[in-house]
């Protein structure tokens, strides 16, 4: 990237304006450079197509996730038609106004992108589209003819009345329709509406969407409600003031929350379904300062989002020879993927270059970069909607998410789900092994039963949970066998260590195995491992990142670092993979207590040190009293029934249900206290 870096102006990333536009001229050149080999700049198509539908459907799907940001630079009467990358010059008014035509007209074969039918992934990118004709519409739809708008409508009217899945798709045809209403087309309004209460319904609070009927929390509020539903209300919300309204609350509620999801280092934790849009996970925050909802000020904003940006191009998003944003989350690694992904999905990470549509002169682009949340303090973050805890340390800019309530069902074993929604925890520096090792799941952020140490279970949903500042807990089944066997899990920081608990109470003859986390890199050599059996901890480095776990309570035995099962390439972002283990020698039918630490870090450090003095004791009801640094103590019930009175220390605490107690220098804090 031949860009001048600016550190008086972004202390923290170097990156301006500029290197925003470079990303989008890149990704236009890639996407040029496809389309022109098919002859059509309505028909670009990526190599490695492993979706298995026709040439048509990819090639909106490339042209729509990059074009509504088209459309937004274009929105910009400041900003000039033309984009230049290697040397070539990218007028993008002249680019969407023939891939519009050309990919609308049904009299050209080879060039036409279809109709539409019920359940047709046409229909989701037809939101994009519209979206591409609204923003550019004073410079280029506006200037077409009457005959070429028609056709463009349409096509776009084809959404009209089709049946979607019940999720997040039944908003796609509702943004179509509110763009040709604004643009002065008829429309159905009453089917409009009622797929705008139907999305709304997906609400369940503190900002957070689910993405349909399940319980499966994850990005798509950034990168779906966050974007087409924020642009909805932009766009048409005057129309409908009150849900505007609503929308643009939740939304708020939202981004306060998420702004703490974001380490040092750019990144956000990896977790749930089309993590491979990378980038498009900051277009909410352009989009919430557009509407006057953003928590952070404009050079915090900037930070956040140029930090992402900067993250995910040194981890090579771009294929190097030909420039379109490659399928994985570091670098080429279509596996990470679901099976629905083509290769032009990736493009809607080019959602994050929304701000792009601001004058070079807004504040967002002007105002110096200002301190991450991680870069500011120490943060304890609860948001007991979706089940999670956001743990930060500004020594060491990582951010930790504890997962106590998101979780899915099994589904196509293309999709590996349960990897993405199923770990305890998931970090900004340490990204989970997302691919099964085998037949089985890899146990990283895990407790894991087995029976015969070749099946290792996982979970998948949760029956109970809850959180507070620092603390989940989460009861669920694993199946082993074919039987489910009832855990219950809870997870307390200590500083940035993750103190486990788990009570299993399993019907068949099980060992327990945990993992703190995955140890990513470019392969073994890099990896420098230390055992200690006696004091019971494994601990691994590689490439300035260490995890580490200890024995504390009911474990007794240890397995150094390695692949699992000597599975290494199954890592979301990195080549190769291996963690440590702990484990029960024994297998056992009866109920017990188990506990571990655990100590993920992007830095080396002695584990010997950072494990000293914890102690854990536990009774066979599920009831963990722990002891401290500094005398510090705590307790926690994983037990059926919770206790109404405890004693922690020299410290009597009542409640109605104690499930958690904490009590540092005379002050206590918890859960059911």
């Amino acid at each position: 990237m031949n860009v001048s870096f600016d550190f008086q102006l972004s202390p923290f990333t170097g990156w301006t304006r500029a290197h925003w536009e470079y990303m989008l001229a890149r990704a236009t050149y890639g996407y040029v450079r496809a389309a022109e080999k098919n002859g059509s700049m309505a028909r670009a198509l990526y190599p490695n197509d492993r979706r298995d539908l026709p040439d048509a459907v990819d090639a909106l799907e490339s042209f729509a996730r990059i074009a509504s940001v088209w459309g937004a630079w274009l929105s910009n009467p400041k900003n000039s038609a033309t984009l230049t990358f290697e040397h070539r010059a990218l007028n993008l008014e002249e680019i969407l106004y023939r891939a519009l035509l050309e990919g609308t007209d049904e009299k050209n074969p080879r060039t036409y992108w279809g109709k539409m039918r019920g359940m047709d992934q046409r229909i989701v990118e037809a939101a994009d589209m519209a979206l591409a004709v609204w923003f550019s519409r004073e410079r280029v739809f506006q200037r077409m003819n009457e005959r070429e708008r028609a056709q463009i409508i349409a096509w776009l009217a084809q959404v009209d009345g089709q049946d979607t899945y019940y999720d997040n798709w039944v908003l796609f045809p509702a943004v179509a329709q509110a763009v040709r209403l604004q643009l002065g087309y008829p429309v159905d309004e009453r089917e409009l509406d009622a797929r705008l209460e139907q999305t709304a319904a997906f609400y369940r609070g503190d900002g957070w969407y689910v993405d349909g009927t399940g319980a499966e929390y994850e990005l798509y509020n950034a990168w779906m409600f966050g974007w087409h539903y924020v642009l909805w209300a932009h766009i048409d919300g005057a129309r409908r003031p009150a849900h505007r309204d609503v929308v643009l609350e939740r939304a708020r509620l939202f981004l306060n929350g998420l702004q703490y999801f974001f380490g040092a280092n750019g990144a956000y934790p990896a977790w749930g379904r089309s993590i491979v849009y990378r980038f498009a996970a900051i277009a909410c925050f352009a989009t919430g300062y557009l509407m006057n909802i953003a928590p952070m000020s404009p050079g915090a904003l900037r930070r956040l989002a140029s930090g992402n940006l900067k993250y995910f191009y040194d981890n090579e998003c771009f294929d190097p020879h030909e420039h379109f944003l490659r399928q994985g989350f570091h670098g080429d690694f279509p596996p990470a993927a679901e099976a629905y992904i083509s290769p032009g999905s990736p493009s809607w990470a080019c959602h994050g270059l929304f701000a792009l549509a601001f004058d070079s002169d807004d504040a967002f682009w002007i105002e110096r970069e200002e301190p991450l949340p991680v870069e500011r303090d120490d943060f304890e973050i609860a948001l007991a909607t979706p089940g999670f805890v956001l743990s930060g340390r500004r020594e060491t800019g990582q951010v930790i998410l504890l997962n106590a309530g998101s979780g899915h069902q099994p589904e196509n074993p293309r999709h590996n789900y349960i990897p993405k929604y199923g770990k305890l925890a998931y970090s900004t520096h340490f990204p989970f092994n997302v691919l099964p090792a085998g037949h089985t799941y890899a146990p990283d952020a895990m407790v894991s039963l087995t029976n015969d140490d070749v099946e290792f279970a996982h979970r998948f949903t949760n029956r109970a949970h809850g959180v507070g500042p620092g603390v989940m807990w989460s009861e669920f089944f694993e199946y082993v066998g074919g039987e489910p066997q009832l855990l219950r899990i809870a997870i307390v920081m200590w500083r940035d260590v993750q103190l486990r608990f788990t009570f299993v109470q399993p019907t068949r003859r099980v060992r327990v195995v945990e993992a703190p986390g995955a140890l990513g890199c470019n392969g073994a050599a890099c990896v420098t491992r230390k055992s200690n059996a006696p004091e019971g901890w494994e601990y691994a480095e590689a490439e300035g990142r260490a995890l580490a776990i200890q024995r504390l309570f009911g474990y007794d035995a240890q397995r150094a670092s390695e692949p699992f099962r000597d599975y290494s390439n199954i890592n979301l972002a990195y080549p190769y993979a291996e963690q440590p283990l702990i484990m029960e020698r024994e297998m056992s039918l009866r109920a017990r207590c188990l506990a571990s630490a655990v100590l993920l870090r992007p830095r080396a450090f002695d584990p010997a040190q950072e494990f000293a003095d914890i102690r854990v004791n536990a009774t066979e009801r599920g009831d963990f009293e722990i002891a401290l640094p500094n005398d510090e103590r705590a307790f926690v019930s994983l037990a059926n029934q919770l206790p109404k009175t405890i004693r922690v220390g020299a410290t009597e605490i009542i409640g109605k249900a104690i499930r958690y107690a904490r009590v540092q220098r005379g002050v206590v804090t918890g859960i059911g206290i």
